[in-house]
């Protein structure tokens, strides 16, 4: 009996704890075919709260030789990077950092933490608490990702 208290105690103490825990967002189980892969945005742009409705991205070809763009990096299977490239003379450079996840097989939520300028427009990183949210439908048109700003 004297070694059962010391369990229940314990046992009581672990419950509470993650009890009192902040669920987050769930787990999703739908297929992530983003994960690990690079996009150049041929339209719309840096891919950001503000900005445009829809989207149209090509994978990214690492040999090719590409001098002005916005991409947009799916780095894991929850965190992005969407930022911009510019060849001399327009040196002010923009990055936008945040997590996604799927919320239907074909809609990502992808929540923004903090957008960076730097280079000749050197600003404070910008932190947004709590992040701020976009939600995009994606579509697959011809070899292109077309994501449409819910």
């Amino acid at each position: 009996m004297k070694n059962t208290y010391p369990f229940l105690l314990l046992s009581t103490a672990l419950l509470a704890l993650f009890s009192c825990k902040d669920p987050g967002r769930k787990k999703t189980n739908f297929p992530n075919e983003l994960k690990n892969t690079r996009w150049i945005v041929d339209s719309g742009g840096l891919v950001s709260p503000e900005g445009e409705k829809t989207y149209y991205m090509s994978k990214r070809i690492d040999t090719a030789i590409i001098l002005n763009f916005h991409a947009i990096d799916f780095l894991d299977g929850e965190k992005f990077k969407s930022y911009d490239a510019w060849e001399c003379g327009n040196d002010c450079f923009t990055e936008v950092h945040g997590r996604y996840y799927f919320t239907e097989v074909h809609q990502v939520k992808m929540e923004v933490d903090s957008i960076r300028k730097w280079g000749t427009c050197d600003t404070p990183t910008q932190i947004f608490k709590p992040a701020k949210d976009m939600t995009f439908d994606i579509m697959k048109e011809k070899g292109q990702l077309k994501f449409i700003r819910k």
